[in-house]
């Protein structure tokens, strides 16, 4: 016959057996949550390095294209005094054509029949100064894009001595997220001397 301390014990080792079972059952449970979540976080993190370097690249490219605007913006402006100058040149060497088969009328046999178009030659002036205007009232992108950057940023606390101490922890290399570095996406503003 078992004594009353021999059933007590018994209940108390019955007792550690289930908490110890259902202790390992939650620690199996929390390794496989804590690879889950281990995995988004690192996606995550992998994303913003991504979204940034892909930013920098583009902000390289709105940099270059502004750079490359302006160049042709200032070739646009010269080839339109070209382009003015030569239909000025030309609008005088139709009217200079105009006076000489005038003043040939009385004295040749067979004029054909010529006349200046003024009004065409004003309208097409016209013309040309409203496009170029017209692509000087755009609006432009902002002078100085800023660079973003991933600044480190300390979230974890340190890692207590009770967390290093349960097995399965150690085993499974279960962290408090240490390996995996927070990051904060920041703002840059840029030297004016890299822009040019």
């Amino acid at each position: 016959m078992e004594s009353k301390a021999e059933r007590k014990l018994r209940k108390v080792c019955t007792t550690a057996k289930v908490y110890e079972d259902a202790a390992e059952k939650s620690m199996a449970t929390m390794t496989r949550v804590y690879g889950y979540n281990w995995r988004v976080i690192a996606n995550v993190l992998a994303s913003e390095r991504t979204f940034v370097e892909r930013a920098q690249g583009l902000a390289g490219n709105l940099t270059s294209l502004r750079k490359r605007s302006s160049r042709l913006s200032r070739k646009l402006v010269e080839l339109h005094g070209i382009v003015r100058k030569q239909m000025e040149d030309l609008y005088r060497t139709e009217v200079d054509v105009d006076m000489k088969l005038r003043g040939c009328y009385g004295s040749c046999r067979a004029v054909l029949p010529f006349s200046v178009d003024r009004l065409g030659y004003q309208t097409d002036m016209d013309e040309m100064d409203r496009a170029l205007n017209q692509r000087r009232k755009a609006g432009s992108p902002p002078e100085h894009i800023p660079r973003i950057k991933l600044q480190p940023v300390d979230v974890s606390p340190a890692r207590s001595a009770e967390c290093k101490s349960i097995p399965t922890a150690w085993r499974e290399l279960l962290t408090q997220f240490e390996d995996l570095g927070a990051n904060r996406v920041i703002l840059e503003a840029r030297d004016p001397a890299e822009l040019d």
